[in-house]
């Protein structure tokens, strides 16, 4: 499974690469500082997943959901947000996201999302 994780905050953007990483068998991460990057990496190479932070300057995660869903053959659209109301459900309902989640339910929420969709294994720890 290729991810592409979309997020201008480099802390960020590498922390939930990492953690992905940690958690998923057989998962190979990129990241993209902007949605324009994510959309120049997309012209290259389709990935199964762009997981993006809603609030990034220039294009937000909606309008980014967006432009990628208008393409042939997408991938499934994830949107972080920091808080989400029946507001933002709705306009994520509208630009096409797949699934949409506040980030403090990361953990929780995205593995059980991605094991649903696309009978991902998790990675099993390691017991001294």
């Amino acid at each position: 499974m290729r991810i592409l994780v979309v997020d201008d905050k480099f802390d960020s953007r590498w922390g939930i690469a990492d953690w992905l990483v940690a958690f998923l068998e057989a998962v190979t991460v990129e990241s993209a500082a902007s949605a324009a990057e994510a959309l120049q990496l997309l012209e290259r190479r389709t990935p199964d997943v762009v997981l993006a932070t809603h609030a990034m300057p220039e294009m937000e995660a909606l309008e980014l959901a967006q432009s990628i869903k208008s393409r042939p053959a997408p991938p499934v659209v994830i949107v972080l947000t920091e808080r989400s109301d029946a507001g933002f459900d709705a306009a994520c309902e509208a630009a096409g996201v797949d699934f949409w989640l506040e980030k403090h339910q990361l953990q929780g929420r995205l593995l059980a999302f991605l094991k649903e969709r696309f009978a991902v294994e998790f990675i099993q720890p390691r017991v001294a």
